[in-house]
């Protein structure tokens, strides 16, 4: 079976390979004619058996391949010598190709080439048309072993075979042979001045994807972005520059790619906000979320407007964050909601309404961290001047680790506050 061809990236590698027809007697023999002088001493096909197989191929054009096949058990009775012979084979791979039977065109074209001292141009084409063949049926040893042995025949290999032969490396799992000639193909096109195909370049992708190769990856995909320009390969080279560490060049990618309105997927706006707040630049990633929400291709979702709230909160706009955070706890009914909802509220001081939601917090026995909303609500209570509660809540912090030593600091400092206020209260 066919190997799926991924990605970072999405979907990847799709290829339609079509083996070339065989040749009529009338196209190799005028092929023949415009190659340089044979080695090999060929045969000729007499006009008899040249008219025959034309008669076979015209038959074929017409659909009519019973009748057609019927012609050529004909001419197999035929004293033939080996040029007609292989022409004859060469006929058969044609109406077999035809007829999308592609296991009966294998059989001839390898009949074809079993037969000695043919002229090195039908070699060629039949070799070629065989490990496309072979191709197409996923048989991905037999169409490299036929195509080395084309390219062990041909002076000057074009930029087409060997993206072929790359293509069957790579399904063999043959991933460092398949790079030279994926490289070869697309430098000797560029060298002729032409863009390198984009199903090309995504075989490179792939390639260097299974080498692990990140920084020829982004290389790759630079040029995807910049020869094709599509929001998958502008998303895939931000993630690239995320693996290399590259916080930077991966925002300027998304923002690049955002400004060319070519990010018109909710995954992939959030990706950019996220990048954004990455970098310190929450402003912008709220307007970035507020947008795509608006535009109907964000959804407000619990985890969206959470995610909303938390921009507005780290930009300060603390109005906005407690309208987007209100509505996502709302929607999710999740302590971490309210615990967000209640430190944007200690941030403005609202002591009544950051208790109410720290409290909702604690209560729905989900959160992530218990011990920061204990903290938060003695915080908030000894911002009440309420002492006693305030310790109860430190109490309950100081039992997990990672808040202990907070709680205790905390204790001490209500300690030292109660007995201030005591002997204050003495001396009064």
């Amino acid at each position: 079976m066919k190997k799926p061809i991924l990605m970072i990236m999405t979907g990847l590698l799709a290829y339609t390979v079509l083996p070339a027809l065989p040749l009529t007697s009338a196209a190799v023999q005028a092929e023949e004619e415009q190659s340089k002088p044979r080695v090999r001493r060929t045969q000729t096909m007499r006009p008899v058996i040249f008219k025959k197989l034309d008669a076979v191929r015209a038959l074929a054009d017409e659909k009519k391949y019973a009748e057609a096949l019927d012609d050529l058990a004909s001419v197999e009775k035929i004293r033939r010598n080996s040029y007609e012979q292989a022409m004859t084979q060469n006929m058969y791979a044609y109406v077999y190709f035809n007829q999308e039977d592609y296991a009966g065109a294998i059989k001839a074209y390898e009949e074809v080439v079993s037969i000695d001292n043919i002229p090195e141009s039908l070699e060629q084409t039949t070799l070629y048309s065989l490990a496309k063949l072979h191709l197409i049926q996923e048989n991905y040893q037999q169409a490299l072993a036929a195509l080395n042995k084309w390219f062990a025949v041909v002076d000057k290999p074009g930029a087409e075979a060997y993206i072929l032969r790359a293509q069957m490396q790579f399904q063999l799992d043959q991933y460092q042979q398949a790079l030279p000639d994926v490289k070869k193909a697309i430098a000797m096109t560029k060298e002729q001045g032409n863009q390198p195909k984009e199903n090309w370049l995504l075989l490179e992708r792939a390639v260097y994807y299974q080498n692990k190769d990140f920084k020829s990856l982004a290389r790759n995909l630079q040029d995807l972005s910049t020869l094709y320009p599509k929001a998958q390969y502008w998303v895939q080279l931000a993630a690239v520059y995320s693996e290399l560490n590259k916080p930077l060049k991966e925002l300027s990618t998304l923002e690049t790619a955002y400004d060319q309105g070519l990010l018109n997927k909710e995954s992939q706006l959030m990706s950019l906000a996220y990048a954004q707040m990455g970098q310190e630049i929450p402003y912008k990633a709220a307007l970035v979320i507020e947008k795509g929400m608006k535009d109907d291709v964000i959804k407000r979702s619990a985890r969206n407007l959470s995610t909303l709230g938390d921009a507005w909160m780290l930009a300060k706009e603390y109005d906005k964050a407690i309208v987007a955070m209100t509505e996502a706890a709302k929607e999710s009914q999740k302590g971490d909601d309210y615990f967000k909802l209640a430190q944007i509220h200690t941030e403005r001081q609202e002591w009544k309404l950051a208790l109410q939601n720290v409290d909702k917090a604690i209560k729905s026995g989900d959160l992530k961290a218990p011990s920061s909303a204990y903290i938060l609500k003695g915080n908030i209570l000894f911002n009440l001047d309420d002492l006693p509660y305030a310790r109860d809540s430190f109490v309950a912090a100081e039992k997990y680790p990672e808040a202990e030593k907070t709680a205790k600091q905390w204790l001490s400092y209500i300690e030292a506050e109660q007995k201030r206020r005591d002997y204050m209260a003495s001396v009064e």
